[in-house]
């Protein structure tokens, strides 16, 4: 693999948690410290798409155990780290055991998951909000600059940083490119420890690294 021409692979890791009791419970044998190890190497060896899954709603894992699982799959520094949602497909433990498992989803394909006796609805609304923050700034690859200059001037946790501006977004779907900036501008430099000059000047280089344009939005 260190030998491969750039980007002629992709490599997805469904992760799904670095609970071990979680793993456990849905019946994968990991070592977490090694598999955390091998994914440190490929990430090291910049030729490679590294795609880490995590899912949310699975045995075992609350928002405290999500967020660690979150922290962690974060600091490997993969090319995208993507937050999913269980789906209690026909046949699935969590669906038809349902006195061990008394969950909720949805009567419809895919059968999303809508409360587990870990996480609540709130819980998992929260998340996906947690999940538009993450697409928007780590995944897109637009705002990693400011991500990084954030985390650091705030020694908030990944996982603290996307869920509270994910909170703050609010509703994101009719955003441009322009506004979301301008959203991102105004939540951060509220932040405790950011300076908001140097936040200006990352999300000055992250626009520009992204837009051959030379153009800036008026924020």
């Amino acid at each position: 693999l260190e030998q491969a021409p750039p980007s002629a692979f992709q490599l997805e890791i469904g992760m799904q948690s670095f609970c071990e009791r979680t793993l456990e419970a849905v019946r994968r044998k990991t070592d977490t410290r090694v598999l955390k190890q091998n994914i440190r190497r490929l990430v090291a060896m910049e030729n490679m798409h590294i795609h880490i899954d995590l899912i949310a709603g699975l045995p075992f894992e609350d928002l405290a155990t999500f967020a660690d699982s979150f922290n962690e799959g974060y600091a490997l520094g993969a090319s995208m780290l993507q937050l999913g949602f269980l789906k209690l497909l026909h046949g699935a433990a969590m669906r038809e055991e349902t006195e061990q498992y008394p969950c909720e989803f949805s009567p419809l394909p895919p059968y999303e998951v809508r409360s587990t006796p870990w996480l609540s609805g709130e819980d998992l609304a929260l998340l996906h909000q947690t999940e538009d923050a993450l697409e928007r700034v780590y995944n897109s690859r637009r705002f990693r600059h400011t991500a990084q200059y954030v985390l650091d001037a705030t020694g908030l946790t990944p996982f603290a940083f996307y869920t509270a501006l994910g909170r703050a977004a609010g509703d994101t779907v009719r955003l441009d490119l322009d506004g979301y900036t301008a959203r991102l501008y105004e939540f951060c430099k509220t932040l405790p420890g950011v300076d908001s000059q140097c936040l200006r000047d990352a999300l000055v280089c992250d626009r520009l690294a992204t837009n051959a344009t030379g153009r800036l939005p008026a924020c």
